[in-house]
């Protein structure tokens, strides 16, 4: 079912069971006051009549059958009977008797002083009437035709106005749902008409505050963010073709050497050992690749589980020490760390480890003293890293582009290295709902300070 049709369903659904229920409101309050009325105009009929009889007690009752139509509240098809104290029929205004009263009806009124009751189309009221020698029981009733016959008839209209009113009200929310989405359906056709190979188009901004033009902005950065994605993959897809047929045409052109004429061993071996070193650098960019595709899924998150942070660092420090045996690497608390609990952090053991990897073996690698610091701070909620050099640093101007895929720095010089890591720390710490900042002076050394949740 299309919104529009829900929409409509739903509202005049709405309406429908509230008019229903103010009807019925209305119709019951309509039957409660003829009936509190009708009961009304019983009792003054009796009260008249009980009168009409206490002054011409004794006398036949044609005389007071008379003056009972001379009475003002005269009821149609009225009846009206007395008894006494003994439950002893004094008068009845219809000599057939369609009323039938029993002793437990008098008893009722004595103890009640007066009820309501109803005895096939009849409806009836009994009530005490007393003075100073009498207590009779009164027992006046009637049949309410007028007022029936006006409660029908509002029934009748009420119905009829329902009806009435949900198909208008059916029409009108059909129209205006329809014009509260059109604007909806005029960004769906505008947005069919966006291509891939016109990722530069938007929708056009009506300038407005309203959900509407909230949709049209946020669709809009939407293609924004999936212009930039298109670009960084094809700059990705670029960028990782020309570094991996670098090292497969290095391989390639060594092995075709070899096979063209016969060598001594020990060229062979060289050529080998060159072969085994662009086969290693082409193992690290397809390991960072792949890193870099696994840091990039949530399915990793699946995988987190507390981590000690110190110990992670002391057995990178163990490892890189064996890479640099002349390298000093020094790893220092803070006072505001006061328990373990400050360093531990929910983590992917792996891709934290290649990240601080990556960043520890930078520091070194780019530093003439091979001396690394790493401070570990604690920052409200967050666990801070400083990983401090005194390497050649980071040009100023190239700072927003190292966490580029590929990127290496212009003074980077002879050092090798894919231009991988730096973008692989990126995207792991992101995954660790973290941040990374970069501070660095040429010439003087660069700061990575890392923040994660604690």
């Amino acid at each position: 079912m299309q919104i529009r049709a829900r929409l409509t369903l739903l509202f005049v659904l709405i309406v429908a069971l509230i008019q229903l229920i103010a009807s019925l409101a209305i119709y019951w309050n309509a039957a409660q006051y003829r009936e509190r009325t009708f009961f009304e105009k019983m009792k003054a009929s009796g009260i008249s009549k009980a009168l009409f009889y206490m002054e011409v007690s004794g006398s036949d009752s044609t005389r007071l059958r008379s003056l009972e139509e001379l009475s003002s509240t005269f009821l149609p098809r009225e009846e009206m009977l007395i008894y006494n104290y003994k439950n002893e029929l004094l008068y009845a205004s219809d000599p057939r008797r369609r009323i039938k009263v029993s002793a437990e009806m008098l008893d009722g009124v004595r103890l009640n002083g007066e009820i309501r009751f109803t005895q096939e189309e009849y409806e009836l009221a009994g009530f005490m009437f007393t003075d100073r020698f009498n207590r009779l029981v009164v027992i006046s009733g009637g049949i309410d035709q007028l007022g029936w016959d006006n409660l029908n008839y509002l029934k009748r209209l009420l119905m009829v106005v329902y009806a009435l009113s949900i198909g208008v009200i059916s029409l009108l929310a059909w129209l205006y749902s329809g014009a509260a989405l059109k604007p909806i359906q005029e960004i769906m056709k505008q947005a069919d008409r966006l291509q891939l190979s016109h990722m530069k188009e938007r929708l056009p901004e009506s300038g407005s505050k309203d959900e509407i033009a909230q949709l049209t902005a946020t669709i809009n950065r939407m293609f924004d963010r999936i212009e930039a994605s298109f670009a960084m993959q094809k700059q990705f897809v670029a960028n990782a073709s020309h570094e991996l047929r670098t090292p497969l045409t290095a391989i390639r052109g060594q092995l075709e050497v070899l096979l063209m004429k016969s060598r001594t061993p020990e060229v062979y071996a060289e050529k080998l050992q060159q072969v085994l070193d662009d086969m290693k650098k082409l193992t690290g960019i397809a390991n960072q690749l792949l890193m870099i595709a696994q840091a990039e899924s949530q399915q990793s998150r699946e995988q987190f589980h507390p981590l000690r942070i110190d110990e992670l660092l002391f057995g990178l420090q163990s490892r890189l020490q064996m890479w640099y045996p002349n390298a000093r690497i020094h790893i220092l608390f803070t006072d505001e760390l006061s328990s373990t609990d400050d360093l531990l952090v929910k983590a992917h053991e792996e891709l934290l480890s290649a990240a601080f990897f990556n960043l520890m073996e930078n520091g070194l690698k780019y530093s003439a003293k091979k001396e690394l610091r790493i401070q570990l701070l604690k920052n409200k909620n967050l666990l801070e890293l400083r990983f401090e050099d005194e390497g050649i640093g980071i040009p100023a101007e190239e700072i927003d582009r190292i966490f580029q895929p590929f990127f290496r720095s212009s003074n980077a010089g002879e050092k090798t290295g894919s231009g991988l890591g730096l973008s692989l720390v990126e995207r792991i710490i992101a995954l660790h709902s973290g941040q990374i900042r970069v501070r660095s002076v040429v010439g003087k050394g660069s700061t990575f300070t890392v923040l994660l949740p604690n």
